[in-house]
């Protein structure tokens, strides 16, 4: 595997390791009768921050009944474990992983592990713009013939839902399976396929995409023998078979995808283009809350904390910033003109003292952002103080304070 050894090496001289790869290439002895045993599995490097580790199913020697269960456990910067439980006197012989760790925001791992009471299922996810997924089935436990397919039914801003076939006489004998599911935005996945093989399967000559992994897993089975199957990469990935060594071949639906590890995509905050500033003797101050904001575009008003997630088509917010004054203190205020400016050209700043003439300063600014995306705004409410601020997911999730108005200590 030269090329994957170059991405390796190119990965850790740029420094901290983004992504890594490799085969795991089976545990020591086969597996029965409750035997467990943990592997751990070193990266090549270290990672920043700890990373989402994938597996791909890409061969399996197992006996007709055989119930394996696999998970990924204490995942570090540098290794991560797999963990192996048979519990079934029926022998898995040979079983390998390929797997992938990356350190991105914009992909999702969910762990769906060992699941005994098999159904659909609906899962909570972080990233709204993660549109998009894949399904990686990973163990299983058959008292019988079986005939299922996974599948994403359905994702939206916050959930993702996956569905199994229930094949009539035969669902019930599929007492455990373990999946994960891969969400990412749109630049994550590219020709991703799932066919259904009825007999040994050759790829053909693939092109390899720049700055993604080959990424090989089934999504379902229909079984009645022996599973003695295995996916073969030759030519550094350009192609790939999944064929049988012995045995009935077992028709499965076998997906296929190029999944990225570099992105190109990144996810802006809004800035402030345009900003007007009020202070003012009100009359009527006695009667209004000390902190209120309103929206225009949203037609909404905040007295307390919220959560907005703003649909893909909001590019403007116009807001009014309501701040009663305490007399003799001095009101300072920042809003966000420049993403990735320095911090003292970050912000716009203000400063306003509270003297006999002023009881409240309003503030009007406007915020603009052109991305067709889901945006996530805050907006966190204190006795003194006011921030406003914005959740992005690139390589690393990170939050920017759009507005912040205080009391100066």
């Amino acid at each position: 595997m030269i090329y994957l050894t170059s991405l390796y090496l190119l990965n850790s001289v740029l420094g901290q390791l983004t992504y890594d790869s490799g085969l795991f290439s089976g545990f020591s002895s086969s597996c029965a009768n409750g035997r467990i045993e943990t592997k751990t599995i070193s990266f090549h490097g270290i990672f920043d921050n700890i990373p989402q580790v994938i597996l791909g199913l890409e061969h399996l020697d197992m006996y007709f009944g055989a119930d394996f269960r696999i998970q990924t456990q204490n995942i570090k910067k540098n290794s991560f474990d797999l963990q192996i439980e048979c519990l079934t006197s029926t022998t898995l012989w040979t079983i390998k992983y390929y797997w992938y760790a990356i350190d991105d925001s914009r992909i999702q791992v969910i762990n769906n592990f060992n699941m005994v009471n098999v159904n659909d299922k609906t899962f909570d996810h972080l990233n709204p713009n993660a549109n998009y997924g894949i399904l990686s089935f990973i163990s299983m436990g058959v008292t019988g013939n079986v005939d299922f397919k996974l599948s994403i039914t359905s994702i939206t801003p916050s959930q993702v839902s996956v569905g199994i076939t229930k094949v009539a006489g035969k669902f019930t004998n599929l007492n455990q399976i373990g999946y994960q599911i891969i969400l990412g935005i749109q630049e994550a996945f590219y020709d991703t396929k799932i066919l259904k093989h009825t007999s040994d399967y050759d790829s053909g000559t693939v092109t390899q995409q720049q700055d993604r992994w080959l990424f090989l897993a089934y999504n379902g089975l229909q079984l009645s023998s022996s599973f003695r199957q295995k996916s073969i990469r030759t030519q550094v990935s350009k192609s790939y078979t999944v064929e049988t060594w012995y045995g009935t071949y077992v028709v499965n639906y076998h997906l296929s995808s190029w999944v990225a590890y570099q992105y190109t995509t990144e996810f802006k905050a809004f800035l402030c283009f345009t900003l007007r500033i009020s202070q003012s003797l009100d009359m009527e101050v006695s009667q209004k809350p000390s902190i209120f904001v309103e929206i225009s575009e949203l037609n909404q008003s905040f007295q307390s904390s919220s959560y907005l997630l703003l649909e893909k088509t909001v590019s403007l917010l116009s807001f009014k910033i309501y701040m009663k004054c305490v007399k003799t203190k001095t009101i300072v205020s920042q809003f966000l003109k420049c993403q990735n400016c320095s911090t003292s050209n970050k912000f716009y700043l203000f400063s306003h003292y509270c003297h006999g003439q002023i009881d409240a300063v309003t503030y009007f600014p406007k915020f603009q952002l052109i991305e067709s995306s889901y945006k996530e705004l805050n907006i966190n409410f204190l006795v003194d103080r006011l921030t406003i601020t914005q959740t992005l997911f690139n390589q690393i999730q990170s939050i920017e304070t759009l507005v912040e108005i205080k009391f100066k200590v």
